[in-house]
Formats: structure tokens, C-alpha cells, sequence
């Protein structure tokens, strides 16, 4: 079986991987831990600052991710990273795609999530269009 993860730092997402490894515990699988950095780059920044600002973004999102794969391996469990950039829902669509997930695990609401929606629009927009099963965490 193989679990993708949508981790983005944030809370629910921390609540999201720490579901995703009792599973992967329990039913021996595999976990994908994706993080997706922003397209920041606007008009009026440079190509050259805009490959910087990138660059800066996917080094942060590698340190941190590869930490957290780490945690999973001195588990037991076999956990690999990827990193994108783009549109985070449709990112996570494709990454559960090209790895060919059994099961995503999102948290609910990411770090710009608004409390007052039961589902933020990532999460929600995933449930929507995924080909395999969605498990929410709240």
C-alpha cells in the first residue's frame, strides 16, 4: 500500500503525517511525503531573484521533509520525499498520479487555512478530484 502525505509545516498537516504512520505501521506501507512551494515569483521580480526566491523555497521545504523521512525510516517505515512547486492541490493530484497512491492523508485546513470552512480549498479541491480514497484529518 502506499500513503502520499500532503505536509505543508503546518499543524493539521503534522496531525496528518502522525495518522499516516500508524497506518503505514499497521498495514506495512509505504509513505510519500509531498510538499508543494508556492509559485512567489510575481511581474515585477526579476528572472534571476525569482530562481533565487525557488530555490531558497525548495532547500527549506528538502531540509525539513527529509527530516520527517528520517523519523518514518527509524520506524520501520519506508518513506520517500518529493517537492514541487505550482498550485498545491493540483500538485498533490498529480504526485498521488505518478506514485499511485492507495490513500492521501491531508489535513483539513493547511497554514493559510480559515477556520470558519469545514474544508480548506486544497484539501477540499483534493477530495473532490482524487482517483483514489481521501482521509481528512481534523
Amino acid at each position: 500500500m502506499k500513503i502520499l502525505v500532503a505536509h505543508d509545516g503546518s499543524a493539521q498537516a503534522g496531525k496528518a503525517l502522525q495518522k499516516a504512520s500508524e497506518l503505514a505501521e499497521k498495514m506495512g506501507a509505504e509513505i510519500t511525503i509531498t510538499t508543494v512551494a508556492p509559485d512567489l515569483c510575481l511581474t515585477e521580480v526579476s528572472d534571476s531573484e525569482c530562481k533565487l526566491i525557488t530555490e531558497s523555497l525548495f532547500s527549506e521545504a528538502e531540509s525539513s521533509m527529509k527530516k520527517v523521512a528520517e523519523e518514518l525510516t527509524a520506524k520501520g517505515i519506508k518513506a520517500e520525499i518529493v517537492i514541487k512547486d505550482g498550485h498545491p492541490a493540483e500538485q498533490i493530484l498529480d504526485t498521488a498520479r505518478e506514485i499511485g497512491a492507495d490513500l492521501i492523508v491531508v489535513g483539513s485546513h493547511g497554514r493559510h487555512g480559515a477556520k470558519k470552512f469545514f474544508l480548506g480549498s486544497v484539501s477540499s479541491k483534493i477530495v473532490e478530484h482524487a482517483t483514489c480514497h481521501v482521509l481528512v484529518i481534523k
